[in-house]
């Protein structure tokens, strides 16, 4: 405990100053239209204990000193957060998401993963630290990036659609990876969780809230609809939200993912919009506590110290999700236009990463806590601020590195997306009966991707092993169904024919096996050099671009010898050429 002893004199004195001042913070944030967060988080640096001005003999250390209640209100805020968070989005929903979107929301969140666990490793940093300072730069934030959306008039597009399912699902992944990170990491006394009574309690944990969902809750919500006292539904409302955090503690699973969890039991019920209507004042007066209370935690001075580690992050926040997570969603079939204006939105950061440094602060073993906190507040400034930037000049930034691509990388990148659109985009034209059990084998795959990652010794060599067998089943997968794709799909535009099946078939399937293997053998190899999972990662990306210039080499000289054939325009072919004086210009919906 810092400063006096705490009793109700100055206990009311400083909850009364964190509730008017983060009310003065709001109202400048929304001034300046920036997110409210930002200005609680400003305005809780300033009257921290580790604020220290000086201005010839004025002195100024900050208002609060003693934090002790200020960070339970916090602790109260923080589970109703996330209680309203598992509210907004349910089970229903993440059933509905399309295959595009889930497969986007799992690749960034991967790769964010995956490049923030490689800068702490290249730094140093304990395994621990290296986990949250990898979630705080994951975690995309859908209130900056629906923030973004209204503010540009492009809630009507079509890819918002698939920006609202990925967001789902990325926020249900990251609340099924915080319950496993936060378990085996949180402290609990002095120390860590034993891993057999940590899995048990996990497994106890989900049961009960499945139990719930399926089972009690439809048997019981009658019930709960004939309350029609306000105040004896807000005493159960707050009840079963607390009871259901205390229940998460004893499963030795964070209090705050109990609260999410109750708040997805009853996202599928008809009195979801009552919680919402009732319990919102009490939520957003302690969040707001939440969001100060983390600000005060920030020591300025750190700023000068991490400035570099900051701009490291923006830069692969930028890479991962401006670049990658837009190429790829240009792979999947989604135009130019959509993929970069997707990729953009998912810039943002905000409460979720401040979340997680929260969490991680109060992990067992963690030694980079005061590092996680202003680094944590600064990405969410730095990100918040430039999203909608990004988002307003997408386009303009999407042409200048379109201009710079050789000809055979948007050829071969077109190619592509015009295969894989007809596999995972939705479709009201009966091409083909989608392959059910090539999404068994690719979840099977990942289940073994992650356990060759966390594992060692014996273990991780059969896991790896097995990983690579999955490959393998998987290539022969997509082998098959892939020519039934390409014998469907008219590439005209493209300078293919039929005669090309074959080679077309073996070019796209050879990327999507490519890839599994590069990714099982990064997670092979980073417990013995982590430098080599980059080599891996690298070559593959060689072996792809050497594989697009061998596939379009013998296109290119070709003349357009295809005649009465309509160019295909379902999908974007990115302003791809074919250099040959001969060849008709190429039609997109991208140019």
């Amino acid at each position: 405990m810092r400063g006096a002893m705490l009793t109700p004199d100055n206990m009311m004195l400083e909850i009364g100053a964190v509730m008017l001042i983060a009310f003065i913070g709001a109202t400048i944030a929304s001034k300046l239209k920036q997110s409210v967060i930002l200005g609680y988080i400003i305005v809780g640096i300033i009257i921290g204990p580790h604020i220290h001005l000086q201005l010839g003999p004025l002195t100024y250390n900050g208002i609060i000193k003693d934090t002790t209640m200020i960070d339970f209100l916090s602790y109260l805020g923080l589970i109703l957060l996330m209680f309203f968070i598992g509210l907004e989005f349910s089970f229903s929903k993440v059933r509905k998401t399309k295959s595009s979107a889930a497969i986007i929301a799992m690749f960034n969140l991967g790769i964010n993963m995956f490049t923030g666990i490689m800068l702490g490793t290249a730094m140093g940093w304990p395994i621990i630290d290296t986990v949250f300072l990898a979630g705080i730069i994951s975690m995309s934030s859908s209130a900056v990036a629906m923030k973004s959306i209204i503010e540009l008039k492009r809630l009507a597009n079509p890819e918002t659609e698939f920006l609202i399912g990925i967001s789902v699902t990325e926020s249900f992944l990251s609340m099924v990876l915080l319950t496993i990170i936060a378990g085996l990491m949180i402290k609990d006394g002095t120390e860590p969780v034993n891993l057999t009574s940590l899995a048990i309690g996990i497994i106890v944990f989900y049961v009960f809230f499945v139990f719930l969902a399926l089972w009690v809750i439809p048997k019981t919500i009658h019930h709960l609809r004939r309350i029609k006292n306000d105040e004896m539904f807000v005493l159960f409302a707050l009840g079963i939200v607390f009871l259901a955090a205390a229940f998460a503690e004893i499963s030795g699973v964070p209090a705050i993912i109990g609260a999410f969890f109750i708040g997805m039991v009853f996202a599928e019920t008809k009195v979801s919009e009552r919680f919402e209507e009732k319990i919102v004042p009490f939520r957003d007066a302690f969040v707001a506590v939440f969001f100060v209370s983390f600000g005060m935690l920030i020591d300025p001075l750190m700023f000068v110290d991490i400035w570099w580690l900051i701009v490291a992050a923006v830069a692969l926040v930028i890479l991962n999700d401006f670049i990658l997570t837009a190429a790829l969603a240009y792979l999947l079939g989604f135009s130019s236009k959509a993929s970069v204006s997707i990729g953009s939105a998912l810039c943002g950061r905000d409460a979720e990463s401040v979340m997680f440094a929260s969490v991680g602060s109060r992990a067992f073993g963690a030694t980079k806590g005061a590092i996680l906190y202003p680094f944590a507040g600064a990405l969410c400034f730095v990100t918040s601020a430039i999203t909608p930037f990004l988002m307003r000049n997408s386009l303009k930034f999407a042409g200048k590195l379109s201009s710079k691509l050789p000809a055979y990388v948007k050829y071969g990148g077109a190619v592509i997306s015009r295969t894989l659109a007809k596999l995972v985009m939705p479709s009201t034209l009966p091409i083909r009966q989608k392959s059910k059990g090539i999404g068994i084998l690719l979840f099977v795959y990942f289940l073994f991707l992650c356990a060759t990652a966390v594992t060692t010794s014996y273990a991780h060599i059969l896991m790896f092993s097995i990983g690579i067998l999955l490959t393998i089943i998987l290539h022969f997968a997509f082998s098959s169904e892939i020519a039934r794709i390409v014998r469907s799909t008219n590439y005209s535009n493209l300078n293919l024919s039929q005669r090309d099946n074959r080679v077309t078939t073996r070019f796209v399937s050879s990327f999507l096996s490519g890839g599994l293997i590069a990714m099982i053998l990064a997670a092979f190899l980073y417990p013995y050099y982590w430098p080599l999972t980059l080599i891996a990662l690298f070559a593959y990306l060689v072996w792809i671009i050497i594989t697009m210039k061998r596939f379009y080499r013998p296109v290119s000289s070709r003349p357009v010898a295809i005649s009465g054939l309509v160019a295909d325009d379902e999908f974007p072919s990115f302003g791809c050429g074919i250099e040959n004086k001969n060849a008709a210009k190429i039609t997109s919906r991208d140019k």
